[in-house]
């Protein structure tokens, strides 16, 4: 007695719920304090598929999204279980009349319903568990793509940092030069003042570029899980390119490949699923058991009993026309994805065609206009040259170095995002077997 005290008390039934083979409750607080759950820092030379590999590992929404996948599971379990049966009691006290002895009654009753609709429950939710993989594998896909893109937009960062710190020291030693000369009275202020005005172009340009940088590497550094400002030193090169022939040829498969198109299509197969659960169910709930007792008179009886729904007026239509709307909703948008997916595969194609002789030309201009810029540093040093010549080869050489580095972060980038939209170079889908 003191035990079950004490149970009550406390409101602890552990040792019940393991008699029966329950499930008991385990605490899981919160962290409440100001701890979070950053990394310090890299430091590595990483390449770009590393740092790829590296944010699907540690990103937070990846970790919660994963941990969202138990809710699938356990409907999957809730659909392979019958419901527990139900014991049902009474008692009647005896308080006049002809009877001798209080009456008594018992039943017991099972919900066959789940076996009316198992087989269709239970492809619902496995269904639904391969959706939330092939979504969560999708998640996986996009933020390795996403975390690509900003290596490929740092790298671009940095050369048009180092584009812009160049010019940066080249106007400065000119407007040295220029001061000293002024000074000497060989040119005038007009002179310096156009050197004043460029230098003052470039270091807002400076900061702008900068702050892009810092922008960047935060959000890298966020899908990493590391603390912000943390510095990372990308490796050198350019994703592989991919032909027109290669795109559209991963086309022909994007449907089995593609793990949004996957969820997207089991999406549909637990829609359809429950549609068949839906029309079964016009017949349901639908239970049978047993029941017996005593009366009054001390006369015995016991026998089954059983209830069934007629489907006279309800049908089950409500919900049955809801099943159906949802999986005509999901019929479309699975045939809208496929359509975009090869709308995107062709505009980047058309894209790469268009960037790839652009960039060519660019480069060209930026050797050219540099050859032009360092002769015009030489001529303005032997004194052929003015300075304000000086300082406008010198700003043309930079733009069109800038230039030619921002047609080839597009090239990298529309080449990353295709090979997200085709599948290309990314991990294959397993898909169970039914």
């Amino acid at each position: 007695m003191k035990a079950v005290r004490v149970l009550v008390r406390y409101g602890r039934f552990s040792c019940l719920a393991a008699l029966f083979g329950c499930t008991v409750y385990h605490p899981l607080p919160l962290g409440v304090g100001a701890a979070f759950d950053l990394a310090p820092g890299g430091g590595r030379l990483l390449t770009v598929g590393a740092v790829g590999a590296l944010a699907v590992r540690d990103d937070p929404a990846l970790v919660a999204a994963r941990a969202a996948r138990g809710v699938a599971s356990a409907e999957l379990l809730a659909a392979g279980r019958p419901p527990d049966p139900v014991l049902s009691g009474g008692f009647a006290a005896l308080l006049g009349g002809p009877g001798a002895m209080p009456a008594i009654s018992a039943g017991l009753t099972e919900d066959l319903s789940a076996l009316v609709t198992y087989r269709a429950d239970r492809a619902a939710a496995k269904a639904g568990v391969r959706q939330v993989d092939a979504g969560i594998l999708w998640q996986e896909w996009q933020v390795a793509a996403q975390a690509e893109q900003l290596c490929v937009s740092l790298r671009a960062d940095d050369a048009v940092l180092a584009s812009l710190n160049g010019d940066d020291a080249a106007l400065r030693a000119e407007s040295a030069a220029v001061a000293a000369a002024v000074a000497a009275g060989n040119l005038t202020l007009a002179d310096q003042s156009a050197v004043a005005a460029a230098l003052a172009g470039v270091e807002d340009a400076q900061n702008s570029a900068a702050a892009t940088r810092a922008q960047d590497l935060d959000q890298l550094d966020g899908l990493l899980d590391l603390a912000p400002g943390t510095a990372l030193s990308i490796a050198p090169g350019a994703p592989p390119a991919i032909s027109p022939a290669e795109a559209r040829l991963a086309l022909g498969s994007l449907p089995t490949r593609r793990p949004d198109l996957i969820a997207l299509r089991y999406g549909y197969e637990q829609a359809d699923a429950k549609l068949r659960s839906a029309i079964l169910a016009q017949f349901l709930p639908v239970s049978l058991g047993a029941a017996g007792g005593r009366d009054t008179s001390d006369v015995v009886s016991a026998g089954p009993q059983f209830s069934l729904t007629l489907p006279l007026f309800s049908h089950n239509r409500p919900a049955i026309a809801a099943a159906e709307a949802t999986r005509a909703v999901l019929r479309a948008q699975y045939q809208a994805s496929l359509d975009d997916a090869a709308a995107g595969v062709m505009s980047l194609n058309a894209t790469l065609a268009r960037l790839g002789p652009e960039a060519a030309r660019a480069d060209a201009a930026a050797a050219s206009a540099g050859r032009a810029a360092a002769a015009a540093r030489a001529a303005f040093a032997a004194g052929t040259l003015d300075a304000r010549a000086e300082t406008d080869f010198i700003v043309a050489a930079g733009e069109r170095r800038r230039t030619a580095v921002l047609l080839h972060e597009q090239i990298d980038t529309a080449t990353l995002s295709l090979a997200t939209m085709a599948g290309i170079g990314l991990p294959p889908v397993t898909e169970p077997e039914a």
